[in-house]
């Protein structure tokens, strides 16, 4: 609790977690776009740049952004006085979790 108050008057100063969580976000949908791209580039053994590993890492690391982006955000919701910054990561970070785990489930099947 006290870490939530400035040592100098009690003001509330959890404003850095919406930012990181909109930093997140950011980053999760500018992977994510680059994966895209990625796979629609050309067939596979016409010599890609970016093969099976490069987008591996790529899709992981969209992934880990937007996990940890929503908890940042979900927890950025319960501690913050300024939610504004929240509501609007918590709006793009959900259809860019919903595809997330659109692309699990259809890996899984198939």
């Amino acid at each position: 609790m006290g870490s939530r108050f400035l040592a100098n008057g009690g003001m509330k100063t959890v404003k850095v977690l919406p930012l990181l969580a909109l930093l997140l976000m950011i980053l999760g949908w500018v992977l994510t776009l680059l994966t895209g791209i990625t796979l629609l580039s050309g067939p596979y053994e016409e010599g890609r740049t970016c093969q099976t590993e490069c987008v591996q890492t790529m899709f992981f690391s969209g992934l880990g952004a937007t996990v940890v982006a929503l908890l940042i955000a979900g927890l950025a919701l319960r501690l913050s006085d300024g939610r504004a910054l929240t509501y609007i990561s918590l709006v793009l970070l959900v259809p860019l979790g919903m595809i997330y785990a659109g692309l699990i489930v259809i890996g899984e099947l198939a």
